[in-house]
């Protein structure tokens, strides 16, 4: 081959890990409009712009690549509910709640996917939605000073259900201000956990 005859840019080969992660990204750019278990890996494959079975290189089968984004869009969450660092013990409840009813606004639909399809069976699902709750959990016993028992555990865990279902229905029909909304949650979990 001579000089004249080599591309002027060689095509760029990714890792492994650094295609998975691409992968992985794709899924959660479409997920504010399409449900984890929407996605079509056809159409992944193509913004990727590799074939379907290559994607399957990477991932051995669409329940795997289904866990890695919805793995991908839990941590997101987490990330974006967790208060910053020396953030006052009282503002961090307030400050987590804002968060989550501005996730649910902005991913409504892959939200319910992700909480229906873990209540639905679907193990892959209920694994990373079991792990999130509790880690959400650790940090809201932590937070608002609780012992960590098996009784205040289940009292969280409780209002979390109602705290999605109730977020999840306003942010289809808002029925009542923001304020309002995030001031019934906070009532409702100090109720709950002051017994």
């Amino acid at each position: 081959m001579t000089a004249s005859s080599r591309p002027e840019h060689p095509r760029l080969r990714r890792t492994a890990g650094d295609r998975r992660a691409q992968l992985v990204q794709i899924g959660l750019e479409l997920l504010p409009t399409t449900p984890v278990q929407e996605l079509t890996i056809d159409e992944v494959a193509r913004q990727a712009g590799i074939s379907r079975s290559l994607l399957f290189h990477y991932f051995a089968n669409k329940r795997e690549y289904y866990t890695a984004v919805t793995r991908a869009a839990a941590d997101l969450m987490w990330e974006h509910l967790m208060p910053s660092p020396g953030t006052p013990p009282e503002e961090q409840v307030e400050g987590m709640l804002d968060r989550y009813v501005g996730w649910v606004e902005t991913f409504r639909e892959t939200h319910l996917a992700f909480v229906r399809g873990a209540a639905g069976g679907d193990p892959w699902v209920a694994e990373v939605y079991q792990e999130t709750r509790d880690r959400l959990v650790e940090v809201a016993l932590t937070t608002l000073g609780l012992p960590d028992d098996a009784l205040r555990r289940q009292l969280v865990l409780a209002w979390l259900a109602f705290a999605e279902e109730l977020v999840g229905q306003w942010a289809a029909e808002p029925t009542m201000t923001r304020p309002e909304l995030l001031a019934l949650l906070r009532d409702v979990l100090a109720r709950l956990t002051t017994r």
